[in-house]
C-alpha cells in the first residue's frame, strides 16, 4: 500500500518537478517519430472536425495515450481507419478512465506503464515527457482533448506552453491552439470571413515580445501589450475574398495562436 506518510515527508531536493522521467516499463524506441500524437483525458474534439488538420499535417508516426485519452484515441481510430491510429504507448493512473475493455485491448501491441495516482505529474505530462524523448529537432508534437472539466486542469495544460514540453499543436474541444515560436510565421486561411483567429501570450511571455501580421482586420499595432494580444479578431474582407493567407509573425517571445479546425493552417 502507498504510504503517504512517506510522501508528504519528503525533503524538497528530494521531490522530482524536473519535467524529465525515466520510464520503466515503456522503451524508448531508438527511431525518431516525424508526427507523434497525444491523447489526454478531458473533453476532445470530435474526430470529424480534424479532417483538415490531419490532411495537412505528416502520417502519426508515434502514438501516446494518456488514461481516458484512450477512449479519445479510440473514437479517432474508427474514423480515421487509413491512418491505422493504434497506440504505442499508454500510461497514467487509468483513475478516469471509464471503459477499461479499451486498456486489455490496445495493451496487446502498446507498451504500458500505470502511475500510482499520487505522482508528481499529470498524466498529460507524461505523456508529452515521453513525446519529448521520441522526437527529433522538427517533429510535430499534437496534443488532443484537455478541454472542459476542472480549470486548475485546462490551465495546467495552457501554461506546457511555457515549457519544455510544449506540443506544437493542441486541438481542444472547439478549436486548434498552435505555438508560434519567436521569429516563425503562421499563415492562416479561414474557411468563412467571421472565423475567429486570436493571439495570446504564454503564460511565461505575458509581455515580452511582439506581433506582426498582414490580413487582419484588426493589425497588430492595434495589439493589447500584455496578456491576449487579440481576441476574436477575423480576416480582412479583401483577404477572403482575394484568398490571400492571414501572415501571423511572432517577434522577441513565442506566443499561441487559435482558430477554427476549418482554417487551413500553414507554418514556416
Amino acid at each position: 500500500m502507498f504510504n503517504l506518510k512517506n510522501l508528504f515527508s519528503l525533503k524538497k531536493s528530494e521531490s522530482n518537478y524536473s519535467l524529465n522521467y525515466d520510464f520503466k516499463s515503456i522503451k524508448v524506441p531508438e527511431k525518431k517519430a516525424s508526427h507523434i500524437l497525444v491523447f489526454t483525458g478531458g473533453i476532445s474534439p470530435a474526430p470529424k472536425n480534424c479532417v483538415l488538420y490531419f490532411k495537412n499535417s505528416p502520417k502519426p508516426d508515434y502514438i501516446i495515450a494518456a488514461d481516458s485519452g484512450l477512449e479519445a484515441l479510440s473514437d479517432f481510430q474508427k474514423h480515421f481507419k487509413k491512418l491505422d491510429l493504434l497506440p504505442d504507448a499508454v500510461l497514467g493512473d487509468m483513475d478516469s478512465l471509464k471503459n477499461k475493455k479499451l486498456l486489455k485491448e490496445f495493451s496487446k501491441n502498446a507498451q504500458v506503464e500505470k502511475f500510482n495516482p499520487y505522482k508528481d505529474f499529470t498524466d498529460t505530462e507524461l505523456a508529452l515527457i515521453l513525446a519529448s524523448k521520441v522526437k527529433a529537432e522538427n517533429t510535430r508534437v499534437t496534443l488532443i482533448g484537455g478541454s472542459g472539466g476542472r480549470l486548475d486542469h485546462l490551465l495546467a495544460i495552457y501554461d506546457l506552453f511555457s515549457s519544455c514540453l510544449a506540443p506544437d499543436a493542441w486541438l481542444t474541444e472547439c478549436q486548434i491552439l498552435t505555438l508560434l515560436k519567436k521569429d516563425s510565421t503562421i499563415k492562416l486561411l479561414p474557411r468563412t470571413l467571421s472565423s475567429p483567429i486570436s493571439v495570446m501570450h504564454t503564460s511565461a511571455s505575458n509581455s515580452a515580445g511582439h506581433i506582426e501580421s498582414k490580413g487582419l482586420e484588426w493589425e497588430s499595432e492595434l495589439f493589447r501589450k500584455t496578456g491576449f494580444p487579440s481576441l476574436s479578431n477575423v480576416c480582412s474582407k479583401k483577404n477572403f475574398d482575394s484568398k490571400i493567407p492571414v501572415e501571423i509573425t511572432a517577434r522577441d517571445a513565442d506566443f499561441i495562436v487559435a482558430c477554427d479546425f476549418d482554417c487551413g493552417i500553414n507554418r514556416k
